[in-house]
């Protein structure tokens, strides 16, 4: 078989619902030469069926089985590794791409030889309606740096966070490969390091559709929704490291650091009767941990703000 010009990295965690879609999208793309990996990260629904039955069917599927990892990273670079070709590109198996993705961003590659390609994220909101990432007035035209381009994703992304068209060097270049890091929110991490290490960024309007669920970890009770001030203080030593310590992009990246860990501990005020003694204070240990300044203040404030969004939601009622 020949290498093909395009590898599609999937992991692939109890998706029976979504995944058919998802390959099938992949199927239908008019780019042909394509390989797809799907890692099934130790399903106990009817994925790996599905799974099969792809690769059954068309020899550019394959699959690989782990137990399951706690992390979509893990399984993702287990199919990155796997990878033959110079380009790749990954999708949740949740997720789905039109027909024309493929053929619209690998030409876009070639014509501006930039080393990431971005596309436009159709997020499928199951509160409000479909909007998308960048929004409408995006010159999708534009070629960047870069560290041009990381700075539209920071203190929060104006870009769409999903489907990386990269060169497989720069997937390979991530500090975090393979070391076995797996704590929630390290993929925003490993994009805004790829989109740092690349000379140029280029746009192509073309749809990722982004499923966004309400069942996602980060609407849950959960101690793990503590573990993003880890990835955030990583942030902001590799933007010190790029940018320099005194920098106004590092200076951006501390500031969005500060306010999230504010936000953290407003937000253990309201969830902390839902966690076990244990993890309450394993979540606190972790935000005081990362908080540089007067933590007695940090108390004080965001229990007032507690107390204030508490009384806001009663009277929105």
């Amino acid at each position: 078989m020949a290498t093909p010009l395009v590898s599609i990295a999937i992991p692939a965690y109890n998706a029976e619902k979504y995944i058919e879609e998802c390959l099938n999208s992949i199927l239908n793309q008019t780019f042909q030469d394509w390989e797809c990996i799907i890692v099934n990260d130790g399903s106990t629904d009817n994925t790996l069926g599905i799974i099969e039955r792809f690769a059954a069917k068309d020899k550019r599927f394959s699959y690989y089985c782990i137990p399951n990892s706690g992390s979509a990273k893990i399984p993702r670079d287990i199919a990155i590794s796997h990878a033959k070709a110079d380009w790749i590109m990954e999708i949740d198996a949740d997720d789905f791409i039109n027909d024309d993705v493929l053929e619209k961003l690998y030409a876009r590659a070639m014509k501006t030889r930039a080393d990431i390609v971005y596309l436009r994220m159709r997020i499928l909101s199951e509160q409000k309606s479909p909007y998308f990432l960048p929004d409408k007035n995006f010159d999708m035209q534009q070629i960047l740096t870069g560290k041009e381009a990381v700075m539209l994703t920071m203190p929060k992304w104006l870009i769409g966070a999903n489907g990386e068209f990269a060169r497989k060097e720069l997937w390979n270049a991530r500090s975090t490969l393979n070391i076995g890091i797996k704590h929630m929110n390290i993929d925003e991490y490993d994009a805004r390091e790829m989109l740092i290490k690349a000379n140029t960024v280029a746009f192509e309007d073309v749809i990722y559709n982004y499923r966004l669920h309400s069942s996602s970890i980060t609407n849950k009770a959960s101690i793990k929704l503590f573990e993003t001030m880890i990835t955030d203080k990583m942030l902001e030593n590799l933007f010190s490291e790029y940018f320099g310590k005194n920098s106004r992009q590092k200076l951006i990246v501390y500031k969005y650091r500060m306010r999230e860990i504010f936000a953290k501990r407003t937000v253990l005020f309201r969830i902390s009767s839902k966690l076990q003694p244990e993890e309450r204070k394993k979540a606190r240990d972790m935000i005081k941990e990362h908080y540089p300044h007067n933590y007695a203040l940090l108390e004080v404030a965001s229990f007032f703000r507690f107390i204030l969004g508490s009384i806001f939601r009663f009277f929105r009622r």
